[in-house]
């Protein structure tokens, strides 16, 4: 029996859960999935520049593991690219460390706590700035849910403040 996978710390929740190519309609096109830890792990090495074990220590797993997971990622990127597929993250077992959120009229970004009580109604959440009720939740976007778990997932135990075992927005 294979070893369970270990949570990888995840920042945020991604902003964008699909890429596709311009002119051709998502129907037509065939998709290539980026896990959420892919796309943390390519966030931190290639976009932020950090060195592989700084990125794998912030993410919570050995460099040899966070090796792994940029390789996966840079080939699932190469062949969308280079094949015309659309990208889409979604999956893999990510603990959020925070939510994010925008604005829809004057487009200020913010970050928040996860809320994980259920029981608890939460008021929406309202903008800083402008004071707006328009507001874009990433981590409900993408399918969190206020119990800590992800709605519509793949299994997984869905434990824990921010866990996501099954990303499907």
């Amino acid at each position: 029996m294979a070893k369970p996978k270990k949570d990888r710390r995840v920042q945020y929740p991604p902003s964008v859960v699909y890429f596709k190519p311009q002119g051709i309609p998502m129907i037509a096109l065939e998709q290539e999935t980026l896990a959420v830890d892919e796309y943390e792990a390519i966030r931190l090495v290639d976009s932020l520049g950090l060195d592989q074990q700084k990125a794998a220590e912030r993410m919570g797993i050995s460099r040899a593991t966070c090796a792994r997971i940029v390789e996966s990622a840079h080939k699932k990127v190469a062949r969308a690219l280079t094949e015309g597929k659309a990208i889409r993250i979604e999956g893999g077992n990510v603990v959020l460390n925070r939510n994010r959120f925008r604005c829809m009229d004057c487009g200020t970004l913010w970050e928040g706590e996860l809320t994980t009580d259920a029981a608890e109604e939460q008021p929406a959440p309202s903008c800083p700035r402008c004071l707006s009720s328009r507001v874009l939740d990433f981590a409900r976007q993408a399918g969190w849910q206020p119990s800590g778990t992800w709605g519509g997932g793949r299994g997984g135990s869905g434990r824990g403040a921010g866990r996501r075992t099954g990303w499907n927005p």
